[in-house]
C-alpha cells in the first residue's frame, strides 16, 4: 500500500470508456489513470495501489487486456469496482455487461439498476437497497419510493443481492470482498452520486 496521506487510485478503461475524463466527471481526486489499448498488465507497476476503478463501455464491453489486468489487480484483495458508460443509444444495456462482467472477470454486486423510458433510453436508476427511484428524467434530480409494480419487477435481482450481502458490512468493500459495478451516463449525470456514494465507502478505511 501507498502511503497513508498519498492513496493511490487507479482508473482504467480501454480509451472508448473515455477513463481520463471520469476523475472531473465524478470528483475523484488523488487517482491516476491508464489506458487499456494493447496493454501488457504484467509490465505495470500495480503492487502498491490503495482501490481500482475498471471503465467499461458498453459498445466496445470487455477486453482481453481487460481480463488480465482484473486477474491481477484481483490477487491484490484491495478495494475495486466496475463502472459502465456509454450506454446512450446503445443496444447493450447495463444488465447485458453485467453478466458478461460475471463470466470473464469475477461476480460483482449491483446496488442498482437503470430505469428506461418508452424508447429504451436511460432515465435513472433504482436503489435495490430501498427500493427508492433516482429519477433524472426532469431538468432536475428526483428521488421517490418504486410503485408496487416496479418493485415487484426488481424483487429477484434484490433478493440475489441481499443473499450476496448476507453477513457483510462496510468492511467488506474495502477489504475487497464485495465489488460493485455501477452504471454511469454522463450527458443526464446519472450514477455520479450513486458512484461517488459507493467510492466513499469503498476507500474508507
Amino acid at each position: 500500500m501507498s502511503e497513508p496521506n498519498h492513496p493511490r487510485w487507479i482508473i482504467a478503461g480501454h480509451p472508448t470508456s473515455q477513463p481520463d475524463l471520469i476523475p472531473q466527471e465524478l470528483h475523484i481526486s488523488n487517482s491516476e489513470v491508464i489506458l487499456i489499448d494493447g496493454l501488457d498488465a504484467t509490465a505495470l507497476g500495480i503492487n502498491s495501489i490503495d482501490a481500482f476503478m475498471l471503465v467499461i463501455n458498453a459498445k466496445s464491453g470487455v477486453s482481453s487486456e481487460m481480463i488480465q489486468l482484473w486477474a491481477r489487480i484481483s490477487e491484490l484483495q484491495i478495494p475495486r469496482m466496475i463502472v459502465v458508460n456509454g450506454l446512450e443509444f446503445s443496444e447493450i444495456d447495463f444488465d447485458d455487461i453485467i453478466l458478461i462482467v460475471n463470466r470473464v472477470l469475477e461476480t460483482v454486486i449491483t446496488p442498482y439498476l437503470v430505469l428506461h423510458d418508452e424508447v429504451g433510453e436511460p432515465t435513472g436508476l433504482i436503489s435495490l437497497a430501498d427500493s427508492t427511484v433516482h429519477d433524472y428524467s426532469g431538468d432536475f434530480p428526483n428521488s421517490y419510493p418504486a410503485d408496487e409494480e416496479l418493485s415487484s419487477l426488481v424483487s429477484e435481482f434484490r433478493e440475489e443481492l441481499e443473499l450476496a450481502t448476507t453477513e457483510m458490512d462496510d468492511s467488506s468493500f474495502s477489504q475487497g470482498l464485495l465489488v460493485p459495478a455501477l452504471p454511469l451516463m454522463k450527458e443526464k449525470k446519472i450514477g455520479v452520486q450513486e458512484i461517488q456514494r459507493v467510492w466513499s465507502v469503498l476507500t474508507t478505511r
